[in-house]
């Protein structure tokens, strides 16, 4: 299925920036939790720390590191033919986390509408992503991301009706965290199809 043998310098290059830049999302969001761990917290999800007047600059931090990593990772599937799918995905994340910032919910309808629309497109278009990773790639690395992230989504999904069930937060976290691993395999699915072409096009130059 075209996976790599070794790994490549540019393999290396965005492994390592997308494992730099999503450790430092998830420790900003680790450290707002720590700040504020509150019902309210756990019932409106991460983006209660984009609106939160303690977290607000903790929260910027992660989701511009996290926007980088992920963008950079979205150029280079796209350069090694992966699936619109992925592509898409990655760069409707890349793209969303700074709309998510601009469009907080608690500043009315409006707001608050713009921002889960936002959210529901990201959402999904995560979701198409594993779910492609899991039709091409296969194994079981695939389908327990896929489980998990599923997990996660069924979780925010169900805390998001007023049930009182304040589990938005936990559930978009593992969702998140699940979506990041799928990265990392499509990566490692991929991997060396740069460096093959770039050796095939000087060859032939």
């Amino acid at each position: 299925m075209g996976r790599r043998t070794g790994t490549d310098p540019d393999d290396r290059s965005v492994v390592g920036l997308l494992a730099l830049t999503q450790g430092l999302f998830f420790a900003s969001l680790g450290l707002c939790i720590a700040i504020n761990h509150s019902v309210t917290a756990s019932n409106d999800g991460i983006s209660f720390y984009g609106v939160d007047s303690s977290t607000i600059v903790i929260v910027i931090v992660g989701y511009a590191a996290a926007s980088i990593g992920i963008y950079s990772a979205s150029n280079w599937l796209r350069d090694a033919d992966a699936p619109a799918t992925a592509v898409r995905g990655a760069r409707a994340v890349a793209i969303g986390l700074p709309l998510l910032l601009a469009t907080p919910y608690n500043q009315g309808p409006v707001w608050n509408w713009s921002h889960m629309t936002v959210g529901v497109v990201m959402a999904l278009a995560q979701g198409a992503a594993t779910i492609s990773l899991v039709r091409r790639r296969g194994g079981a690395g695939s389908w327990v991301v896929f489980s998990v992230q599923l997990a996660g989504g069924l979780l925010a999904a169900a805390s998001l009706p007023d049930w009182s069930f304040p589990w938005l937060l936990p559930g978009e976290t593992i969702y998140e965290l699940a979506y990041g691993a799928s990265l990392f395999l499509w990566i490692d699915e991929l991997g060396g199809r740069l460096s093959r072409r770039e050796r095939v096009s000087r060859a032939n130059a």
